[in-house]
């Protein structure tokens, strides 16, 4: 089993970072540091907004960026249905705001998907070790 980082200087993955106000995605998160990235690979790019803590004062890289996507993309995946994913993720089935939450992994799911192509996007959700 390969890696993040192996993945990403396997597949010449390169970031763009530029802070942002705020999270469009989670825009309750306040107590933290706001990215707008893209990543590229070749003629393919994936734009999305990135959160970290206050504590994490490093900009985040593609690993850290890519990290994240993958393991809410496998959650995604392995879910059959929203009830499914709220129960393993602890959140309540009647929240709209868990739904929403939900809705904006199975869009990133699908940008990630794009992104890499169904082969290297298994691979990272499946077969790379996170960090």
């Amino acid at each position: 089993m390969k890696t993040i980082p192996q993945f990403v200087k396997e597949n010449k993955i390169r970031i763009n970072v530029e802070y942002a106000d705020t999270n469009k995605n989670a825009p309750d998160w306040k107590n933290a540091n706001h990215y707008k990235v893209t990543l590229k690979k070749g003629n393919k790019q994936l734009s999305t907004y990135f959160s970290q803590g206050y504590g994490i004062t490093e900009e985040p890289t593609a690993e850290d960026v890519l990290n994240c996507l993958g393991s809410d993309s496998a959650g995604i995946e392995n879910a059959r249905s929203f009830e499914d994913w709220a129960s393993e993720y602890g959140y309540d089935t009647d929240s709209r705001k868990a739904e929403r939450l939900f809705h904006i992994c199975e869009k990133q799911a699908d940008k990630l998907q794009n992104f890499l192509g169904d082969t290297l996007y298994n691979e990272l959700l499946f077969n790379t070790e996170s960090l």
